[in-house]
């Protein structure tokens, strides 16, 4: 790549939300000296793309707060034409593909394309399998159909969020890095903000919810009033969904609210969210009345440092950092990517 033009990424997306890929892709177009094709354009995440025009009950999972509706397309538009032929021609420096369970099809079609280029395939599911350890897809497909050779090639990265025990590649050649959610810059409070309240009105955990009341569903419909609500709150309480990461937990930690993670302990250590530490950044706890025993105790002193604990750890967490720790484990780095971009942790580096 020449030093005097950008870094040129072609990522491949689909049209739904992806916390993970979109969280990337966000980061991707804040960085100085990378130019981004997002194929095809990635509506919900661009100023008004929230909800879909012609059908506006089809809108973002959890009403698009934190991550959408945020990118402005750069002065002058971004050429999404003749995607094909460009790579053909070796335009583009690596290709970035959303999400690998959803776009394997499009990387069998494309496979001749895309041998030899930098590829970085992202699996942001809440499966802990490494694609394609898949019964069903094996049953339909047959074994031959699963990018053996592309996702063995040196130039291509597999970056996985939920990396467990079971994401094992049963004998391929895999170059493997964690990859955990993040969210901008911008919705990350200044400061740690006055508390008026203990616990904010969405409290995820039943069995607490039970005992304190609050909803356990989507309790706001506007963002505003969610993140103010959040702010309020001297702790935030979360914990394992669908998968271990979930924008929760960051959304909380930006709000400079304590982080209660709900069996933390239980949590592989390869798996985001990547960094949390009871008692040090967030609280860890195993049941409802424990955790409440354990905050009646907390000394004030104790509860504001937990507090700007946990502000701090949600700014290693932005998109634009994620974005560049990306590139850095691809071996993508530039010139233009500042140090502070570049300071992940090992985990972000390290690939096995």
């Amino acid at each position: 790549m020449s030093a005097d033009r950008p870094l040129r990424l072609l990522f491949l997306t689909d049209d739904r939300e992806d916390y993970l890929a979109d969280g990337v892709l966000h980061g991707l177009r804040s960085l100085a000296g990378v130019a981004v094709v997002d194929v095809p354009r990635k509506e919900c995440l661009y100023v008004g793309g929230r909800r879909c025009r012609e059908a506006p009950e089809l809108g973002v999972r959890g009403g698009g707060f934190t991550l959408y509706g945020l990118l402005q397309e750069p002065a002058g538009g971004i050429d999404r034409s003749q995607i094909w032929r460009r790579l053909e021609a070796g335009w583009f420096d690596a290709v970035v593909v959303g999400n690998v369970w959803r776009q394997w099809g499009q990387l069998l079609q494309w496979q001749a394309l895309l041998a030899g280029i930098p590829l970085l395939l992202l699996d942001g599911d809440d499966d802990e399998r490494l694609y394609p350890s898949s019964g069903t897809r094996y049953r339909q497909f047959g074994v031959m159909s699963g990018l053996r050779r592309l996702l063995a090639a040196p130039t291509c990265h597999y970056f996985k969020r939920e990396l467990t025990g079971r994401s094992r590649p049963w004998g391929r050649r895999l170059q493997l890095h964690p990859l955990a959610f993040a969210v901008p810059e911008e919705v990350i409070v200044a400061a740690v903000p006055t508390k008026t309240q203990r616990f904010p009105a969405h409290v995820v955990d039943a069995e607490l919810q039970a005992l304190i009341g609050g909803s356990t569903g989507y309790a706001f419909a506007d963002e505003a009033a969610y993140r103010a609500d959040l702010g309020a709150a001297r702790f935030g309480i979360t914990g394992r969904r669908a998968g271990w990461d979930c924008l929760r937990h960051y959304e909380i930690a930006a709000s400079g609210t304590v982080l209660c993670v709900r069996d933390l302990d239980r949590k592989p250590p390869r798996c985001a969210p990547h960094g949390l530490v009871d008692g040090d950044n967030c609280l860890g706890y195993t049941s409802a009345t424990g955790l409440l025993q354990r905050l009646e105790a907390l000394d004030p002193a104790e509860e504001r440092r937990l507090q700007q604990a946990a502000l701090d750890w949600v700014r290693g967490q932005t998109s634009r950092r994620r974005a560049a720790g990306l590139l850095a484990a691809a071996g993508l780095t530039t010139a233009n990517l500042s140090t502070a971009d570049l300071d992940q942790p090992l985990s972000w580096r390290r690939s096995t």
